[in-house]
């Protein structure tokens, strides 16, 4: 049974299962957060900002460099670094490059959420630029 408010399996109250925030999502067994499109900029931006309840959860953190969807800017790039922290701790620290063609764009992490853990994925752009926005994704499955 789903704690109300925030955890369990299943769609609990505040849980958002179809649109972009910072929020994790619960859709049965499984979980999803998307953080939209961010603007690169200089300034630590937050992603993700969400507590789970008494599951734990097998998710994939996916996290993107801001590009330029525009034909005039597409071959061009930002570097982000991001920062992920459970309970206030550091445990994952990543960089994404799409302005070198020698670094990967997106980056890919295996993540274990362990029970009741306040989740905060931030990040911060070598450079500001409204034009070009990245993202970050959390997909997994929740186990009571």
């Amino acid at each position: 049974m789903p704690l109300v408010g925030g955890g369990g399996a299943g769609n609990t109250a505040g849980s958002n299962p179809s649109s972009i925030g910072t929020s994790l999502n619960y859709i049965g067994n499984n979980c999803h957060a998307e953080s939209g499109a961010f603007e690169a900029s200089q300034s630590e931006q937050t992603m993700f900002n969400f507590t789970t309840g008494s599951e734990h959860i097998v998710a994939t953190l996916t996290m993107t460099a801001p590009i330029s969807f525009t034909v005039a800017n597409i071959d061009e790039g930002v570097i982000r670094g991001y920062r992920l922290k459970f309970n206030s701790q550091i445990v994952g620290l990543y960089k994404a490059d799409s302005q070198q063609e020698d670094m990967p764009t997106m980056i890919e992490a295996q993540i274990l959420i362990p029970p009741f853990t306040a989740v905060v994925l931030t990040c911060i752009d070598a450079t500001a630029d409204a034009e070009y926005l990245g993202t970050a994704n959390i997909t997994g499955r929740v186990y009571a």
